[in-house]
């Protein structure tokens, strides 16, 4: 994107959300945090045991970023860390189900 928000010539907005569905666990977080209404960082990670805390954070923030998932902080001692989806989020998360259940069917035939 240029400094005017205008976007080049052959621009495809799906690519965008493509390549964000596509980059690795973040559809899986979107999904999972879907699940529940709100879920705290750890609970998270101990979903999805495989990614680390650093790239689960980053994901986190990319995700935030783009307006799919909010964050609410409790000053606490440890701080305690909250997600839930925007609206925005929900859509996503159903688009990720479709393609959850496809896959499945898929992977059937």
């Amino acid at each position: 994107m240029n400094n005017q928000g205008k976007q080049p010539e052959g621009y495809c907005s799906a690519d965008k959300y493509l390549t964000l569905i596509s980059t690795k666990w973040t559809a899986h977080i979107v999904w999972l945090v879907g699940q529940h209404h709100e879920m705290r960082f750890g609970q998270i990670q101990k979903q999805l045991a495989l990614v680390s805390s650093k790239v689960l954070s980053e994901r986190l923030k990319l995700l935030k970023g783009e307006g799919f998932v909010w964050r609410r902080q409790e000053e606490t001692v440890p701080v305690t860390v909250y997600y839930g989806l925007t609206p925005k989020g929900e859509e996503l998360a159903e688009i990720v189900d479709i393609i959850v259940r496809k896959s499945d069917d898929w992977d059937k035939v």
